[in-house]
């Protein structure tokens, strides 16, 4: 079996279990947990993962090896996620996923930082493994949504488990990158942020990943209100998830031509062009067409954040930066905004949405500063 089918099937089980995870407000609804619970409960769990996450990046970093890291995080992933299932009340579940996004939020990173170093020696390409992550997501998703209305929400744990433990089985099959352990310091990842390339890449997720808050958190809710159904407000999301796996799958030459410079600022105009037409109530036929738009906002940035990390940042910190990028690259922005974004669309509308085109678009000020980087990472 060749290395990218190898980590192809643990992103694929990983990402099964992510997609599956989102259903999990819906069992929680339905053992009795009123929304506010819920809320805090999510809340509690996704500050824990954040916090945690890098730490298990500067251990694998400091033994040096990724495979035996994801297998311990990826059995106490499957363990939590089966704790689910005899667990009754408001302050036992709170203990249960606040455990299952501690563990969990070791995955991943070293998943990415692993595929990235492989990438690097040569041994596969990062795009269509990725892509292979974001295909399974959607089917999941429909898959899911379906057999949950058919038998009811009883099943989450059972599948997000069933997940967890297949990216663990497949974690047996992959192979090591070349990574020496890195030198024993009390925290490494406090270096990283001498690293300029490392501190640009944090920066630009953290912009554009985070003004997709109100797109995740509400764009359904504000399609409904313009009279869109259900149907066609699943279409526009698979829409979105589609051009991402194609950029992903196919988009190599495009992505060597722009660069991360170049990526990065694509992604942030379009980010502005994105969300200000969202905001403005269009009708579907633009509101499909700047859905397209879904490849640049996410996808560039998140191969350009990528390519920045494995270019600049040592191989023997790569996943502690890896863990400290999703943490501060998606994890805390998309917190943040997403309160922000609530309050925003609870009192003015789509206004929420104009406010992450501001946050995004802003972004487009970081290219420059990369193509400095890379001029002198060339130079050098």
């Amino acid at each position: 079996m060749s290395v990218s089918a190898r980590v192809g099937l643990v992103v694929g089980a990983y990402f099964t279990s992510i997609a599956v995870t989102g259903f999990m407000p819906l069992w929680y609804s339905d053992r009795g947990i009123s929304a506010e619970e819920i809320g805090q409960i999510l809340g509690t769990a996704t500050f824990l993962r954040i916090l945690a996450g890098p730490g298990w990046g500067n251990v694998t970093d400091r033994i040096g090896r990724r495979r035996p890291v994801l297998l311990v995080a990826g059995l106490a992933a499957t363990a939590m996620a089966l704790m689910f299932v005899p667990a009754h009340g408001f302050v036992l579940l709170v203990l249960v996923a606040s455990g299952q996004g501690i563990a969990a939020s070791a995955l991943n990173p070293l998943i990415d930082s692993l595929a990235l170093a492989l990438a690097r020696e040569g041994r596969m390409e990062y795009g269509p493994v990725r892509a292979i992550g974001s295909a399974t997501f959607m089917i999941t998703t429909a898959t899911v949504g379906s057999l949950l209305t058919a038998i009811g929400s009883w099943v989450v744990p059972w599948l997000m488990a069933a997940g967890y433990g297949l990216a663990t089985l497949f974690t047996r099959l992959l192979p090591e990158a070349a990574a020496p352990p890195a030198v024993a310091r009390s925290f490494n990842g406090m270096a990283l942020f001498r690293n300029r390339g490392f501190c640009l890449a944090v920066a630009s997720s953290g912009l554009i990943q985070g003004a997709h808050a109100a797109y995740y958190g509400f764009a359904a809710l504000f399609w409904r209100s313009q009279g869109f159904s259900d149907t066609v407000i699943g279409l526009l999301l698979a829409e979105g998830i589609i051009m991402e796996i194609l950029l992903f799958a196919r988009g190599r030459r495009l992505i060597a031509y722009l660069g991360p410079a170049g990526l990065t600022f694509c992604a942030g105009l379009a980010s502005a062009i994105r969300w200000s037409v969202t905001a403005a109530s269009p009708p579907l036929a633009i509101l499909a067409v700047i859905q397209l738009l879904h490849a640049a906002t996410f996808a560039m940035q998140h191969i350009s954040a990528m390519t920045v990390l494995s270019r600049h940042v040592p191989m023997e910190r790569a996943a502690t930066a890896q863990a400290l990028h999703g943490a501060l690259g998606y994890g805390a922005p998309n917190g943040i905004m997403m309160l922000v974004a609530g309050w925003l669309y609870a009192n003015h509308g789509g206004l929420a949405f104009l406010a992450m085109a501001v946050v995004g678009g802003a972004s487009m000020l970081v290219a420059l500063p990369l193509v400095r980087l890379r001029s002198a990472s060339t130079s050098a």
